[in-house]
C-alpha cells in the first residue's frame, strides 16, 4: 500500500511537520484555547514541548499509529495547525484530531483539513472507521465533525479530567459506507457545503 505523506486541498497543503516547524508549533499551542480542548496539549506550551512532539511522528509513522500532519496554507506556506490520525490496526479504526492556531481560525480550515484526513484514512490506509471526541462544551469541533459527515454517537460522562474537574465527552463517527457514499455524492456535486443537498 502506498501511503502518501502530503495532501492538498483548495487551501491547504498538509505535510511531515520537520525539526524547524518547532518554533512556530510553540508559538501557536501556547493558547490556553487551544490546550482547553485538546487533552494532550499543556499550558503552557513551550518549545522543548514542540520539539519533543515532532520528534516521535517518525517512528509513529512507520509503526503505522499515528500520521501526523502539519497543515499550511497553500498560498502563503504558513504552518496554521496539525492534524492526526490515530490507527488502531486491529480494529481498522482511527481517532482524528486537529486544531489550528488562533489566528487562522473562523475561516473553516478546520473542516477541510479533517475532511482530507477522512480521505487519507479510508481512501488510503483502508479502515472501517473513523471517530472524534471532544469535551462537551467545544461546539466549535462537534461544528466540523458535523460538516464532514460523522454523526453524534453518544456522550460519556465525567470521562476526561482536565485542569481540576471531569468532563463529559462526546463521540462523533462514520464508517466506511457512509463516507463513500457521500465521497461519490460530493464528486458528483450532490452535496455542496454544510451538508446540503441539492
Amino acid at each position: 500500500m502506498c501511503i502518501p505523506d502530503t495532501l492538498t486541498t483548495p487551501r491547504l497543503l498538509l505535510r511531515s511537520f520537520s525539526p524547524d516547524d518547532a518554533p512556530s508549533v510553540q508559538k501557536l499551542a501556547d493558547d490556553i484555547c487551544i490546550a482547553a480542548g485538546v487533552l494532550e496539549i499543556p499550558h503552557p506550551y513551550m518549545l522543548e514541548d514542540a520539539r519533543e512532539w515532532i520528534g516521535e511522528h517518525n517512528s509513529l509513522w512507520q509503526r503505522g499509529e499515528q500520521y501526523i500532519f502539519a497543515i499550511t496554507e497553500r498560498e502563503t506556506t504558513a504552518l496554521i495547525g496539525a492534524a492526526s490520525l490515530r490507527v488502531n490496526g486491529t480494529h481498522a479504526h482511527a481517532e482524528l484530531g486537529y486544531w489550528i492556531g488562533e489566528a487562522f481560525r473562523g475561516k473553516r480550515y478546520a473542516t477541510e483539513a479533517a475532511e482530507a484526513l477522512l480521505e487519507f484514512g479510508f481512501l488510503g490506509l483502508g479502515l472501517h472507521r473513523i471517530y472524534g471526541r471532544l469535551l462537551a462544551w467545544n461546539t466549535a469541533s462537534s461544528n466540523v465533525l458535523t460538516r464532514i459527515g460523522m454523526r453524534y454517537e453518544g456522550t460519556m460522562r465525567g470521562h476526561a479530567w482536565k485542569w481540576g474537574s471531569f468532563h463529559d465527552v462526546h463521540f462523533f463517527g462514520i464508517q466506511s459506507p457512509d463516507f463513500y457514499r457521500r465521497y461519490v455524492e460530493r464528486s458528483a456535486g450532490v452535496i455542496h457545503r454544510k451538508g446540503e443537498r441539492n
